[in-house]
């Protein structure tokens, strides 16, 4: 690792808006990664320097094991991405030889708790109308919204619509009591530097949920309202660094707050996709380089699925790849991205490359001149294997110790792997075989 690089601890590591702070700085050229977390978890298929067992943030021992941890691997800063460590590594910043990329303590304390976010911005034209517990027989309109005290996306949010109903709710000192907003829901993502001068903000709407995530939404036009309410923000609590704001239209068509938040969304991928790498700009800000953003200029639509990264208990060092319908597509008009994108990181991880085809005698085309066509140079491979039509390709595969086998051709897969016995994979196959970690 290059000595000049900043070592930043993501943690923890599991959840969602870590692996996208992961995937915005893993190939930053000044800074090295470090997932940590106290169990195993998906990091480790796209980080290639992971903790998976670290004491649990709530274990007596956790802050001289993080201390000692900071100190063995040389550690600069540290990221939260959940709301319980942005509370904790801020309360204890001071004790941590580390710099925690995070607003203060207080602030993180005022938003982790949106009973308190309310009080601190009391008289806000935008704070919603609240309740306590002791005032529930002074509400005269219903419906009203319950939200735990404590919580993150609208989990344990609810449409109350009636006194009775809301008197039958369980724990209700453990929520915060508001005014129904049936209007529009914006969330928006901002940053703001040591100065506290706030460099960016960029809106977006859901319109589908997972879980009370974002499932889908797109950017929207920042307006005067949204401006004038996160700037009131800004100035009203001390920000650092990335946070987030969600606003809620009320019956009139005004926004009104729902929470403020200082760790990285689960969606901030919309401010990413318009050119804003947020995790870095964090990291330069702690760091005391200037930081500035360039933003482009255009809608970013985002929709979110499961996605499974792969590993496989077999490790080999020669590849045995077809060319046509495999390394081409459209036949073979073009390449496939994809499985460029897998021979070059064949290459970085020295993994042999054999070519093995018959290109000529079935396309009467030579491979070089194929090549040439589809600008692939041929020194992407070690070796270049062509056979005639009645030549197994099976009987062209001599090593077998290490190997592997890449056909989109079922026939020819069953009879290397009858014959040699080694694995063999088609294209659907890739994710088995990509490395996330690179």
């Amino acid at each position: 690792m290059n000595n000049n690089k900043k070592n930043v601890l993501v943690f923890p590591s599991p959840v969602y808006p870590a692996l996208q702070v992961i995937d915005c700085l893993k190939h930053c050229l000044q800074v090295h990664v470090i997932a940590g977390a106290s169990y195993s978890n998906h990091a480790e298929y796209i980080c290639d320097d992971t903790i998976c067992d670290m004491p649990y943030i709530t274990s007596e021992g956790f802050l001289d094991y993080l201390i000692g941890l900071v100190h063995d691997r040389a550690i600069d800063l540290i990221i939260p991405t959940d709301d319980t460590a942005a509370l904790f590594l801020s309360e204890h910043a001071e004790e941590i030889p580390a710099k925690v990329v995070c607003s203060p303590y207080e602030t993180a304390k005022i938003c982790r708790y949106k009973s308190l976010t309310y009080e601190v911005l009391k008289g806000k034209s935008y704070i919603p109308k609240a309740y306590s517990v002791d005032e529930i027989d002074q509400i005269e309109d219903y419906p009203v919204f319950i939200k735990p005290d404590i919580g993150a996306g609208s989990r344990g949010a609810t449409k109350i619509y009636s006194a009775e109903q809301l008197k039958n709710v369980k724990e209700l000192e453990n929520y915060v009591i508001c005014e129904y907003l049936p209007g529009e829901e914006y969330t928006i993502d901002c940053f703001t530097n040591k100065d506290r001068s706030l460099l960016f903000c960029n809106p977006r709407v859901r319109s589908r949920l997972i879980n009370g995530k974002t499932g889908r939404g797109h950017n929207v036009a920042l307006t005067d309202e949204m401006r004038a309410i996160i700037e009131s923000l800004n100035e009203s609590i001390v920000f650092r660094g990335y946070w987030f704001a969600q606003l809620k239209r009320d019956a009139q068509g005004k926004l009104k707050l729902l929470e403020i938040c200082t760790r990285f969304s689960g969606s901030f991928v919309f401010s990413k996709s318009r050119g804003v790498n947020l995790p870095l700009l964090a990291v330069c800000d702690f760091s005391g380089i200037p930081a500035d953003v360039v933003v482009n200029d255009y809608e970013v639509e985002c929709d979110k699925s499961y996605i499974d990264r792969i590993r496989i208990s077999y490790p080999y060092n020669h590849l045995y790849i077809d060319f046509d319908d495999t390394i081409t597509s459209e036949g073979g008009k073009n390449v496939n991205p994809y499985v460029m994108a897998y021979l070059y990181q064949c290459r970085a991880k020295n993994i042999k490359i054999s070519l093995i085809s018959r290109h000529a005698v079935s396309k009467k085309e030579s491979l070089e001149d194929a090549f040439s066509r589809l600008c692939i140079s041929k020194d992407l491979f070690d070796e270049i294997i062509e056979l005639d039509w009645d030549e197994l390709k099976s009987n062209k595969i001599e090593d077998v110790s290490k190997s592997i086998f890449l056909d989109n051709s079922f026939k020819e897969r069953k009879e290397v792997h009858d014959k040699l016995g080694i694995p063999v994979f088609d294209l659907c196959n890739l994710d088995a075989l990509f490395d996330w970690r690179a």
